[in-house]
This record gives C-alpha cells, structure tokens and sequence, in this order.
C-alpha cells in the first residue's frame, strides 16, 4: 500500500510537469542547447590567434620565418610593429596575444651556420591561448631556423630557440584567467537575479495592480526596483574580489578605485536586464528560468571559458552586444596588465551604451502594461 501511495503521488507530479509549457521544455533544452554551444566552442582547436611581428633584420631569410609562421593555421599575421613598446600598448588592448620581434642580424647569423635569435612576447592573461601560441611560434621557428642552418640538430636549439618572454602572468597560471571571470559571472548572475524577482514577486503577492495605479512614473518605479538589488549585489562583488586577490593570489596591478566605479556602471548596464525579464515572467520560477537561458547565452559570448578573440568571425561580431564580455575586458584588464582608461574606454562605451538600450526597453515595456 505504501509503495501505491508513492507511485501515486510521484505519477500526480509527472501529469504537472507534463502540463507545464515551460518548464520541462526549459529544462530538456536549455541544457542540451547549453552543452552543444560549449563543445562547439572549447572544442575547437585554438586557432587564428593574433600575431605581431617586429622584423627589425629585412633580409630574404626573416621574410621567410614571417611566411612559415603565416602559413600556420594557429597563427595569423595581423599587423606589423616597430618597436617592443608598439607591442606591448597592443597587448595591453588585446589587440595581439603574441608578438614575433626579429633581431637585426637574424639573416647573417644564418649565412655564418650560426644560432640565430628570435625573441617572442606572450599575451599571457589568457593563458590557454598562450600556452597555444607559445608551441606554436617555437615549433616553427626551431623549423625554420633548422631548414635554413644546415648541419644543425633540434638538440642545438633546446631551451635556446626562441627567447620566449611571458607578459602578465609569467608562469601561465589559468587562474589568472578563470578566477576574474567566475567572479564577473556570479556578480552578473546573482545581481540579475535579485532582480528579476522584483515585479514576478509583485504578480505572485497580487500587488501589482496596485503598483501600476499609483502615480509613479516608470522610472521612479524601475530605479526604486533596482536599488536593493544593486546594493546586495555590489556588496558581494566586493566580497568575491577580496576573495579572488588575498585568497587566491590573483594580482591587482591596475587601479583599485577605477574597477569599483567601473563596476557600479556595469550594474547598472545589467540590471536593468533583471527587471526586463520579470515584467515578462509571471512567477518567480519563470523568472529564475528566464534568467538561466539569457546567463547560458551571455556566458557563451562573453569570453568566460574561451578568449573571443580565438572565436569565429560571426561569434566575435555577436559578443559586442553583450556587456559581460567588455566587463571581462575591463576586469582583466586592470587586475592583470594595469591599464587604465586610456585602453579600457572603448569597453566601457560599449557598457553605457548596451545599458542604455536595456533601460530603455525596460522603461517602454513598464509604461506599456500600465496601459
């Protein structure tokens, strides 16, 4: 009889869920939808990585080190420096993640049966994508310099061949990479969260009605909405970032203070997104699945798990749209390499101007159900 009742009890909860529209649907494939799109991603060879050249020799046999590292798949000739300063105001932007600097000298040393030198500079803030360019640009140099040295053995270049030095994070620790970004995230997802409850909660209490015939305008509403949010989820970005640098070692070499106010206009960008979903959610469960599909979307373009750089064409198009993934830049930008505005202000204009589309639509689509 106990087992009756069980069985009972469990096909009732089975009869619901089957008449749920959203939620299973949501569930089913949301997560299939979510593994596909990050195999897609991580599962792609890190290839196409930008590449600098500073060919300071101009002789046939750099010309010909350039074309062999061109002619590489992970490897993409990008742009040409003069100096190592030009290169590293490039890294420094993420404009390059590796730079190939060709001593004057490089041609004569080959036509003596010399050693030639070659330095190489990593981008090593992301350091998978270092790693990646590191084995790379060493691989073909060693090559190179082999087919063109007659007589010499892979042996006579070991350790010596090319200079490599690492900017940013010099042991390519991947924390330095992951641990900003799952603080970006969890910042990003509580604090959108919270706010999603905000008008679902209102609907779920029988309240909203009440709210919509006051006489507040739109915007006293949406900034009174986001408030409490805003600083519950502040206060746990200053938790998670403590914890990120005196915990776990992560540097702060940039500005203190710039990250903070920087970080109070992300909020803003984002949170408005929170009270956009919860105008269209009709309880908070609806609310918090909704939440869960955009995070799934945004955490794919964001350059969470994977630098966009290294992505496709269309994908590195796609991301502009999301503010998460000019957030990250701005976070790694001045924890690892300590920049300031001076690099960071495209990002952040991309933020304001994200957030501004975002609040607008809130704004409009709030004075619409009042209507």
């Amino acid at each position: 009889m106990m087992l009756r009742r069980i069985l009972t009890i469990a096909w009732k909860e089975f009869l619901h869920l089957r008449k749920d529209k959203i939620l299973v649907p949501f569930v089913i494939l949301g997560a299939l939808g979510e593994l596909t799109l990050i195999a897609w991603a991580t599962g792609q060879p890190i290839q196409n990585i930008d590449m600098t050249i500073v060919d300071q020799d101009q002789s046939a046999y750099s010309q010909s080190l350039i074309q062999t590292l061109n002619d590489s798949p992970d490897l993409t000739y990008a742009r040409e420096a003069q100096s190592l300063n030009e290169v590293e105001t490039l890294m420094a932007s993420n404009k390059t993640y590796i730079a190939v600097m060709i001593p004057k000298g490089y041609g004569a040393a080959i036509e003596n049966k010399e050693k030639p030198t070659v330095n190489v500079v990593i981008n090593g803030a992301d350091a998978m994508t270092a790693f990646a360019a590191e084995n790379a640009a060493k691989d073909l140099i060693t090559q190179q310099a082999l087919l063109d040295v007659r007589g010499l053995k892979p042996s006579d270049y070991e350790n010596q061949l090319p200079e490599i030095t690492v900017r940013y994070n010099k042991d390519l620790d991947r924390a330095y990479y992951t641990l900003p970004a799952e603080m970006s995230f969890m910042f990003y997802m509580m604090t959108v969260i919270l706010a999603a409850f905000a008008i679902a909660r209102e609907r779920e209490r029988g309240t909203y009605e009440q709210l919509q015939v006051m006489p507040y305008r739109s915007w006293e509403v949406i900034i009174g909405k986001l408030i409490t949010p805003m600083i519950i989820g502040y206060g746990l970005f200053l938790l998670m970032l403590a914890m990120t640098t005196l915990v776990f070692g992560v540097p702060m070499r940039g500005s203190l203070p710039l990250l903070l106010i920087l970080a109070v206009v992300y909020l803003i960008a984002e949170i408005g997104k929170g009270i956009l979903l919860s105008m269209a959610s009709r309880t908070q469960l609806q609310a918090v699945l909704l939440v869960t599909g955009v995070a799934m979307l945004d955490m794919m373009f964001s350059g969470y798990a994977v630098a966009v750089e290294t992505m496709s064409p269309v994908m590195q198009f796609f991301s502009n749209f999301f503010a998460i993934r000019h957030w990250l830049t701005i976070v790694r930008g001045i924890m690892l390499k300590g920049v300031g505005m001076d690099v960071l202000w495209p990002s952040l204009l991309a933020i304001i101007a994200i957030g501004v589309v975002i609040l607008t639509v809130t704004s409009m689509t709030y004075r619409r159900s009042i209507r």
